[in-house]
């Protein structure tokens, strides 16, 4: 039975999700990193991670603030090192940032911040430039070559990840569960979205090992919105859904992006310039380019498991309604037509 509460008694809720005070953050800046006044610190963006804007007299960095419980501190740590090794080996990515040494303290890249709802996590990095080419061809074909560039440096330097892998847990058994309490009143479209995935997990596993260079360090989430370039020079960022998985997977996420603009764009000439990219660095297996299709059928329901979870922590319920199912479902079936089941 539930506890009616004393009236006139104070409540005490419990805190899902609470923002910092970007001038407060902007003094810890300060503070860990020695930063050079004036210094303007404002909140960029949200969603699995507060981003704030950090603007000196000379560069422009952003700090990713994680949500309370999604990882912890030693996942932070190992993404940090795994950034750090990629760019020693000429991968382009937006650089963690050093905090500058503390009496009685080792210099360190992650910090702690004490939040009302747990402890959260504070990642300093560089900007990533961002004045692309009008050539997508070649930028696909940058991207590609660096995509696989990452998974063969992974592969030689074997790095540790304490994060979830990229596996049918994530992809299928996951999303379904998030899922599954907004579609109630949507049986069939449950049922379809169940059984679909469950044959594309069947599927994939009967085509490919979980071995190298197959199997491997993922990235998790390349796709525009977490690359910028230079001309069609690719700088990559945002490494938090990273985990071993696999590498057909990695591959696929940039064209199930595109194609929310273009339903087409699998077919086309900048999508083939990508996989040339990324076959002059590692050629694929025939079983690797025919599970792409599937691969991004199941990143399709991932994204809405992802939402489900994004909703209930900050995000709000008003667009995770029936327009959003309707949209989202017609985008899982699009790739699943495509898939040579």
């Amino acid at each position: 039975m539930e506890e009616v509460r004393e009236y006139g008694k104070k409540s005490q809720p419990k805190i899902r999700y609470s923002q910092f005070d970007a001038e407060d953050i902007r003094k810890e800046l300060l503070e860990r990193y020695g930063m050079e006044m004036p210094v303007e610190c404002r909140l960029f963006d949200y969603g699995m991670n507060d981003i704030y804007r950090i603007k000196t007299k000379k560069e422009t960095y952003f700090l990713r603030i994680s949500l309370a419980g999604l990882h912890t501190k030693k996942d932070y740590e190992e993404e940090m090192h795994i950034l750090n090794i990629l760019i020693q080996n000429g991968i382009k990515a937006a650089a963690p940032v050093k905090m500058k040494g503390m009496p009685g303290r080792q210099e360190d890249y992650v910090w702690e911040l004490y939040a009302p709802e747990g402890i959260r996590y504070a990642m300093l990095f560089t900007e990533a430039p961002n004045s692309p080419s009008d050539d997508k061809e070649s930028s696909a074909c940058n991207l590609g070559s660096m995509l696989a560039g990452i998974h063969n440096i992974s592969d030689r330097e074997k790095f540790q990840v304490s994060r979830p892998p990229i596996d049918m847990c994530q992809l299928v058994e996951k999303p379904l569960s998030n899922i599954r309490p907004f579609l109630a009143d949507r049986e069939q479209d449950f049922s379809f979205l169940k059984e679909s995935a469950e044959k594309l997990a069947g599927y994939i596993k009967g085509k490919l090992p979980e071995t190298a260079p197959v199997y491997g360090f993922c990235h998790g989430d390349v796709h525009s919105g977490n690359v910028f370039f230079a001309g069609d020079k690719p700088t990559l960022f945002d490494f938090d859904c990273m985990g071993y998985g696999w590498r057909a997977y990695d591959i696929c996420v940039y064209a199930w992006n595109e194609t929310f603009l273009d339903e087409n764009y699998i077919e086309g000439s900048v999508w083939k310039k990508y996989l040339e990219g990324y076959e002059s660095v590692r050629p694929l297996l025939a079983e690797e380019k025919e599970t792409i299709p599937a691969f991004a059928a199941l990143r399709q329901l991932w994204l809405m498991g992802l939402h489900a979870d994004v909703m209930d922590r900050n995000a709000g319920c008003c667009w995770y309604q029936d327009d959003y199912f309707d949209s989202q479902i017609k985008m899982f079936r699009l790739w699943l037509e495509k898939c040579s089941l």
